[in-house]
C-alpha cells in the first residue's frame, strides 16, 4: 500500500460521474491532509451564499497521510459547510470504517462529493476508485444499513439525516461511531447519499511504523491519560464535570447533578457486557491495521439495551442524563442507542430536548 496520498476522487451525484485529480503539491505541503485539505477545497470552490443543503455544497471524506498506521491516526474527517451554523464544519470519527476508507482510497486523500442524486444512492470505494450505485436502504437506520455490507466499512445517514435534521450525524460501524457535530449528516442526506462503503481492508502497516506504533501504544498505556481511558473511557468526564462544578443539568438550570453516581463511570462499569475491542493496529479478530487505539487500553463500555448493544460516550450521560434530569444509566444508554441508530448527535439532541 502506498504511503504518499496525492490525489482526490471527485463524485458528482447529479451526473453520477467520478473523476480523479491530483492535489496541488503546495496544498499538500501546506495543509497535509484531512481538514486542512478540505478547508482549502471549500475556500476555493464555495461562495458565501452557498446553501449547505444544496447541490453546490461540497461534502468531503478525508484522511491524513498516516491514516491507519499509528494510534490516534485512525480517523477520517467529514468536511463541509454546516447547515447548523452556516460556517466551516470539520467533524471526525474513528473505528473500522475510517481505516477501511484509508485502505480503499489507496493513494487518494479522500472523496469530494457534490451535486444531488435524483434518487437514493451509495458510493462504493475500492482500489482508489469510486462507483455510484442505487440503494434501497433509504429508511434504514444506521445499524440496518451496516448489516447490508458485513464485509465492508460503512458510513451512512440514518432517518435523521434523510430528513435533513440540522444536527444529524454521519454514522459509521452501525452507529458505534459518528461524525457528530455541525450537521454533516443533513448535508449527506440532502444529497440523497445514503452511504459510503469502503470495500478494501485497512492499509498494511510498514515494519518501521509498526515498531513505532507498538512503542507509542505501550507508552500511552502507562501514562495518566491511558490509565484514565482504561478506567472509564470518556464516561469519566461526567464525574469530573460534576466534581469541578461545571456539569450543566436540568436544561442548564442547575450546576451539578445529585444523580451523577447513577449515570457515571461506576454505573457504566456495573452494567457493561464488556469493553469495545481496541488495540494498536489490530481489531478484535486480529486484523493488522484495523483498529484505532493503544494496545492494552480498552475502549468504551458495551451496554445491553432492549434494542441491542450500545456504546455510550461521555456526552451521553451529560446531555441525555444530567441535562434531562435522568439518573438511570439504563435509560441513558437506551436513549443513546436511539440517537445512534437514527443518526442524531447526542449533544444536539439532548440539548434540544432539554430546552423544549
Amino acid at each position: 500500500m502506498r504511503r504518499n496520498r496525492t490525489r482526490v476522487i471527485r463524485v458528482d451525484l447529479s451526473t453520477r460521474e467520478t473523476t480523479s485529480e491530483r492535489v496541488p503539491r503546495d496544498w499538500r505541503r501546506d495543509f497535509v491532509g484531512g481538514k486542512g485539505i478540505g478547508a482549502r477545497y471549500l475556500y476555493e470552490e464555495l461562495s458565501p451564499g452557498t446553501d449547505p443543503t444544496g447541490p453546490e455544497n461540497l461534502l468531503a471524506f478525508l484522511v491524513g497521510p498516516l491514516a491507519g498506521f499509528l494510534p490516534g491516526e485512525t480517523r477520517y474527517a467529514a468536511v463541509t459547510k454546516s447547515p447548523l451554523t452556516g460556517g466551516f464544519l470539520d467533524s471526525y470519527a474513528g473505528g473500522d470504517f475510517a481505516v477501511r476508507l484509508a485502505g480503499s482510497l489507496d493513494d487518494c486523500i479522500g472523496l469530494l462529493v457534490t451535486g444531488t442524486a435524483d434518487r437514493p444512492v451509495r458510493i462504493e470505494v475500492e482500489g482508489g476508485r469510486a462507483r455510484v450505485k442505487p440503494t434501497d436502504a433509504w429508511g434504514d437506520d444506521a445499524a440496518e444499513t451496516a448489516e447490508r455490507f458485513p464485509d465492508a466499512g460503512v458510513a451512512c445517514v440514518g432517518p435523521a439525516g434523510e430528513r435533513e435534521a440540522a444536527y444529524a450525524t454521519i454514522a459509521s460501524d452501525g452507529g458505534d461511531h459518528h461524525a457528530g457535530r455541525g450537521g454533516a449528516g443533513a448535508v449527506m442526506g440532502a444529497k440523497r447519499l445514503k452511504a459510503v462503503v469502503a470495500r478494501d481492508p485497512p492499509p498494511a502497516v510498514p515494519d518501521d511504523l509498526a515498531a513505532r506504533r507498538d512503542r507509542d501504544a505501550e507508552t500511552y498505556g502507562r501514562r495518566p491519560t491511558g490509565e484514565w481511558q482504561a478506567a472509564g473511557e470518556t464516561i469519566e468526564t461526567v464525574d469530573y464535570a460534576d466534581e469541578v462544578g461545571i456539569l450543566a443539568a436540568e436544561g442548564w438550570t442547575e450546576t451539578g447533578f445529585d444523580g451523577v453516581d447513577d449515570i457515571g463511570v461506576e454505573a457504566a462499569a456495573e452494567r457493561a457486557a464488556g469493553r469495545e475491542a481496541v488495540s494498536a493496529g489490530r481489531d478484535g479478530d486480529g486484523r493488522e491495521g484495523a483498529e484505532s487505539g493503544p494496545a492494552g487500553v480498552p475502549g468504551g463500555f458495551r451496554i445491553d439495551t432492549p434494542d441491542g448493544e450500545v456504546i455510550p460516550r461521555g456526552a451521553a450521560p451529560i446531555t441525555l442524563g444530567a441535562g434531562l434530569g435522568i439518573d438511570d444509566f439504563d435509560r441513558v444508554a437506551e436513549l443513546c442507542g436511539v440517537c445512534d441508530r437514527l443518526g442524531l448527535d447526542v449533544i444536539g439532541a439532548g440539548s434540544a430536548v432539554a430546552w423544549a
